[in-house]
């Protein structure tokens, strides 16, 4: 009877403290659990935005023509001067051959021009020396003078004339080059405009290009942290939405000027985006430092389990020489690396949370703890700036 009695008793107990009588006889479950550590970290906040591609455009004629060839359609790839299109260019090559005829009858013309001033220079040389032993009339000389200067006046002319035949010449060799329309960067092609055969105006698209190579991460923040997520935000791993790929920024700027309405600022972050994986218009965030390190409690990312908008951690708390798991409520402050920054009033540093396991537990489940290292702060620093 009194036997009977302890059972009951012991049963009531198990169910007031939420252990089901069942889970107090199962065999422990084998977890891995770390302790909970106090550790100096940088407060940081989540923020949200999406990729932008570092150069947009569309790439367009620069002369008027038909089309003879778009050598690239939709999804295609293309370095920098690569050749997108061709126009007709046989008028401009009959120009260019009107002006190098042009340009061979100018430079005979200065030949003859500078022989021109030559004899001239003679017959006034012969002319002074004849004026002066009375041989000639003044008017005479004054006549050689006169030729001399129109000499002179002509062959300048005629250098003008050739050197602006050579500049129409050059002209004309800079819209033939534009008949070949060239990839202003690396990029890819989303979107083509213009068929062969059609009439194209100088200014209209032939494609529209986006680069590759490197792609922005736009983000919002709000106008409260313009300080702190300027100095402290520089290096920082992007996380691709609805992947499990992180990228650390090659570099950060800020934009300067708040919407009038949402009260943020623009916050820029420059990835490296060789990898397929990254487009324009994939949504991102990131956990962005926002002030000096502080003390704050730590815990493993791994260990928090998040359920209907809430977050928790099985504690391991061992009495009566049983070790049991404990669900604990948590608020995750900021997330950096691997850690996670937490508050909780059930929570103190040298506590054991279990991080491998704790999807199949229930509360007051018997657990066979096998200790691990406390994850540090530096760890967490080196695994921000791994992209994974």
């Amino acid at each position: 009877m009194e036997k009977g009695m302890r059972i009951i008793l012991m049963t009531l107990a198990m169910l007031a403290m939420g252990v089901s009588p069942a889970l107090a006889q199962m065999p422990p479950a084998a977890v891995r659990a770390v302790p909970v550590t106090m550790q100096t970290v940088e407060p940081h906040h989540r923020f949200t935005g999406s990729l932008k591609a570092v150069a947009r455009g569309a790439v367009a004629a620069l002369e008027d023509g038909r089309v003879l060839e778009v050598t690239v359609r939709e999804g295609a790839t293309v370095k920098k001067d690569d050749v997108i299109a061709r126009i007709d260019s046989r008028r401009l090559e009959a120009q260019k051959g009107e002006l190098e005829a042009a340009l061979g009858t100018a430079e005979a013309l200065i030949v003859q021009r500078e022989a021109e001033l030559r004899q001239a220079n003679l017959d006034m040389e012969r002319s002074a020396s004849l004026i002066r032993n009375n041989a000639i009339s003044k008017q005479q000389h004054e006549r050689s003078e006169t030729e001399l200067t129109i000499a002179q006046a002509k062959l300048d002319t005629d250098r003008r004339r050739l050197d602006e035949i050579r500049r129409q010449l050059d002209l004309i060799q800079v819209r033939l080059d534009d008949t070949e329309v060239r990839a202003p960067y690396d990029g890819q092609v989303i979107m083509r405009h213009t068929e062969p055969g059609e009439w194209i105006k100088a200014g209209e698209p032939f494609v529209t290009l986006v680069s590759t190579g490197q792609v922005e991460a736009w983000l919002e923040i709000p106008e409260r942290y313009a300080a702190t997520v300027s100095q402290y935000a520089q290096k920082v791993a992007v996380h691709i939405v609805g992947t499990d790929r992180k990228f650390v920024s090659a570099s950060a700027k800020r934009v300067h000027e708040v919407h009038p309405r949402t009260r943020t600022f623009q916050y820029v972050l420059t990835l490296d985006a060789q990898d397929a994986i990254l487009a324009p218009g994939m949504s991102v965030e990131a956990w962005l430092p926002t002030g000096p390190a502080e003390p704050s409690l730590t815990v493993p990312k791994d260990a928090i389990i998040r359920s209907t908008g809430m977050a928790y951690v099985f504690k391991a708390v061992t009495a009566e020489g049983q070790t049991t798991a404990v669900r604990t409520s948590v608020t995750v402050k900021f997330e950096t690396g691997s850690l996670a920054v937490v508050e909780s009033q059930q929570l103190a540093a040298g506590d054991l949370v279990v991080i491998e396991g704790n999807e199949r537990l229930f509360p007051g489940t018997p657990i066979a703890v096998s200790e691990e290292p406390a994850v540090n702060s530096t760890t967490a620093v080196n695994l921000t700036t791994q992209p994974r």
